[in-house]
């Protein structure tokens, strides 16, 4: 019998654990090129989500800088505060019984936002109407614009707002401008 090409056990014991070792090598380098790929991916997502982020406060900030408000709820004097009529029409539409039992949400919207200002709270209590709206304990809104057709959200939203910053700058006095 021909022993000439026949590998040792002990070298062929080594040369296996190179073929592996090379293996291994490979597969961790292939490894961390595709979780890097990956991780870039998620960068280039989070610098997307952060611009439209931008663009939608920018609209949102927009949208609620024009809505009317109603002039007899409201007075127009700065900053804005709630005449006589907005307090009753806030209690007519039973706004004082939600927020009271909701406050922690409408509270985390402002929040959300960081606001540093009196004006950014303004702004942040009035988004706050908008983006629970459609919370099941806002429904009553819907009920009375279908009541009342002349009112709106649009016309309705500035008022609470007011309502909902003058709570929110009671419970934070460190908002002094």
């Amino acid at each position: 019998m021909d022993t000439t090409n026949v590998l040792p056990a002990k070298e062929f014991i080594m040369s296996l654990y190179n073929i592996i070792v090379a293996i291994g090598i490979v597969s961790i380098i292939s490894a961390l090129i595709y979780i890097g790929r990956k991780l870039q991916i998620l960068d280039d997502l989070k610098k997307t989500t952060d611009k439209i982020k931008a663009n939608l406060k920018v609209v949102s900030d927009y949208l609620i800088n024009n809505a009317s408000f109603n002039p007899g709820e409201l007075q127009g004097y700065s900053p804005l505060s709630l005449t006589e009529e907005g307090k009753q029409f806030i209690t007519k539409i039973g706004f004082d019984k939600v927020f009271e039992t909701y406050k922690a949400d409408f509270f985390s919207c402002i929040d959300s936002e960081k606001p540093k200002l009196k004006y950014d709270v303004e702004i942040a209590a009035t988004k706050s109407i908008f983006i629970l709206s459609n919370k099941e304990y806002m429904s009553f809104l819907k009920i009375f614009f279908y009541n009342e057709p002349k009112r709106n959200m649009e016309n309705t939203a500035p008022t609470l707002g007011v309502y909902i910053r003058d709570q929110y700058l009671a419970e934070h006095p460190e908002i002094t401008q």
